[in-house]
Order: C-alpha cells, then structure tokens, then sequence
C-alpha cells in the first residue's frame, strides 16, 4: 500500500484543472507534500471521546488493521447514501481532500500541522499603545487549537465522515 493517497499524476491533473500554480515542483517534493497532506487527512478525522479513547470519522475499520499505516482502504463502509464502500480502494473524496491539502503542503510544508508548545501561547500582545488579542483556543485544546481547519477540505470529504456521538448515560423510553 503506498504511503499517500492517489498518484502525483492525478494530484497534478486535479490542481492543472483549479488552476493551483502553487502545485509546482519535482516529483519527491510532491510525493512528500502528498505524504504530509494524507497524515493530516487520517489525523484531522480523528475525535478524542470523552472516555479518552480516540475513534475515526471514517466509518468501518483498516482493511490491514493494525498493519496498514494509513485510515483508508476501509472494510465495512459505507458513504453517507449508504452505498457500500469497496474494501480495497480509497474513496475519491479522500484522493480529492488530499490533492487539496497537499497543494498547501507544498507551497508552505508544515502548514497543515503547526508545533504547539502551550508555554509559548501569546494571548494578548502590547507595543506601545496598540494592542491586540486574538481568539484562539483553550491550552485545553492543545494543538487542535492550533491546525487549521479549511472548509473546503471538510467539504469535500464529507460524503464519507460518520458521526460519533457521545450518547447518554440512561434513556428514557
């Protein structure tokens, strides 16, 4: 199984179709930018439940289990119409947020997964007599506070997301 999802050709065709310029390069700078995007896909669809155990957005389990390095291919999915996902490939959805994510990679690695070190958070800055506060996260939040979350990414992959919900302790019937 590779490292990323999708090809370098399919990465370039989908970024020549938007017009991405930024999707420039050789062919390992793009390997690598697809590799950091795909780790940023399978970490972003992740969710600490409040037990602390950590669950995938993605429905089904790793068709290699423990052995497969990456969240897709998946057995036991299905999309969110309810067609069943085949168990030996990566959706298109998740090729496409990839493509999306990598192209951010590449003009700027890193980007997609910031450091977070809480001591070094800046709440309020002063010099002179200007000053300026920004909204950000508790140091609760840790680093998630910190990853940026782009809309159309989220889009995009969408159709392949499962709700996971905390659910009560006692129902009433």
């Amino acid at each position: 199984m590779p490292d990323f999802y999708g090809t370098v050709a399919a990465a370039d065709a989908y970024n020549a179709a938007r017009a991405n310029t930024a999707w420039t390069g050789d062919e390992v700078a793009k390997q690598a930018a697809l590799l950091r995007a795909s780790v940023y896909i399978d970490g972003r669809y992740r969710k600490q439940l409040p037990s602390g155990v950590w669950a995938s957005l993605f429905p089904g389990l790793k068709t290699g289990g423990r052995a497969q390095a990456r969240e897709w291919p998946r057995t036991g999915a299905a999309d969110y119409e309810g067609n069943v996902l085949p168990d030996d490939a990566v959706p298109i959805e998740v090729e496409y947020a990839t493509y999306e994510a990598a192209w951010r990679e590449l003009s700027s690695p890193g980007s997609l997964s910031p450091d977070f070190v809480a001591s070094q958070t800046i709440k309020r800055e002063k010099v002179g007599p200007l000053e300026t506060e920004y909204a950000t996260g508790t140091l609760a939040d840790g680093a998630a506070s910190v990853r940026p979350v782009i809309s159309i990414i989220d889009e995009i992959i969408a159709p392949v997301l499962v709700a996971r919900y905390v659910l009560p302790v006692a129902v009433v019937v």
